[in-house]
């Protein structure tokens, strides 16, 4: 018996773990007993009957998690002369596959669709001819359909050691159609990084610099709020892109007590340490903060005290810009490396 296994459409239910898989079963059989002569009918080649009127075959999913059988929606058979006897069924296989969704939303997914005899062995039915075909009628608006493959199998079980039973594996593939999740992956994921660097290039005294923090993080939580919608909490994979925008909301977070520690010792009356005043003096300070460094001859020549607490207070504002800097690049490493490996 030849079978073919036309497939239409295919979506995955991520709570259920099931694939469901829209296809038509296409099963041809010779059956002697109704064979004929055109010549003595009016050179009649073939016929139609209803499905009880003749045999067929049971052939149906193993691993079909709703009712195992293939229903008679339409039940009518084409018969041809020469006994051949082809039956179409538009059929819907619900069946269970694991979804692993690490690398949403550029996932790949996997199901394995048995079908076969349920009661004859290969003595009565023998799947002699697979196939399949991909035909799409009615495209999934978020899924569609990579690759299968089919193999013949056969299998002898312990209950019928003399009768072994053969069935096909289809191994369907399917990946996301990801051009609409651009508004929600990549767009945010690249503007909420520059928004954070950003933070770093402006003045001490800018009250922007935790507004935009706060405005950052925000986006943050909104966005992963969006993705947990669309991505159920009973996986047992949490996606690489979840896992980036909690590192981003972390980052964003480092980046507002960054600002902070750095406002108060900015305004704080106490004067840095030697080793912190040298580098302050240093030319590291020309590269980082655009600035030429103070002259110890200013305090020395000078003996005002108000004088000196401002000098003490360009120290604190130049070291501020050089953790600034620093903190800078530490953050574009990072986020280079977030986005490269949970992103892009």
């Amino acid at each position: 018996m030849k079978v073919n296994t036309v497939f239409n459409s295919v979506e995955l239910s991520y709570e259920n773990s099931h694939m469901i898989i829209y296809a038509w079963l296409k099963m041809v059989w010779n059956d002697e007993r109704l064979t004929w002569n055109p010549t003595d009918y009016d050179k009649i080649n073939y016929i139609t009957v209803e499905h009880h009127e003749i045999w067929h075959p049971d052939i149906m999913a193993y691993n079909n998690i709703d009712y195992n059988t293939i229903e008679d929606r339409y039940p009518l058979s084409m018969v041809r002369s020469t006994g051949e006897v082809m039956w179409v069924q538009p059929v819907k296989f619900r069946i269970h596959c694991q979804a692993d969704m690490t690398y949403w939303p550029f996932d790949t997914q996997t199901g394995v669709l048995k079908i076969g005899s349920w009661v004859h062995s290969t003595n009565v039915i023998n799947l002699t001819d697979t196939a399949h075909e991909i035909e799409v009628i009615s495209p999934h608006s978020e899924w569609q359909i990579l690759q299968v493959s089919s193999e013949k199998m056969t299998k002898i079980y312990s209950c019928c050691p003399n009768e072994p039973y053969n069935h096909v594996e289809y191994n369907i593939t399917i990946n996301r159609k990801i051009n609409h999740y651009h508004s929600i992956v990549f767009i945010p994921a690249s503007c909420t990084a520059l928004m954070n660097l950003l933070v770093f290039w402006l003045s001490l005294d800018d009250r922007c610099k935790l507004i935009i923090s706060l405005f950052n993080a925000l986006i943050v939580v909104v966005i992963l709020q969006v993705l947990y919608s669309k991505i159920p909490l009973i996986l047992s994979t949490v996606p690489l892109i979840t896992t980036y925008y909690t590192y981003s909301l972390a980052l964003i977070v480092s980046t507002a007590i960054i600002s902070v520690m750095i406002k108060n010792m900015v305004i704080t009356r106490k004067p840095l340490s030697k080793p912190i005043s040298s580098i302050i003096q240093s030319r590291l300070i020309e590269f980082l903060t655009m600035k030429e460094p103070s002259s110890n001859n200013r305090t020395e020549n000078e003996s005002n005290e108000i004088d000196l607490q401002y000098v003490e207070f360009d120290k604190r504002q130049a070291f501020a810009k050089i953790i600034d800097k620093i903190c800078f690049v530490i953050f574009s490493i990072i986020y280079a490396i977030l986005l490269s490996r949970f992103v892009f």
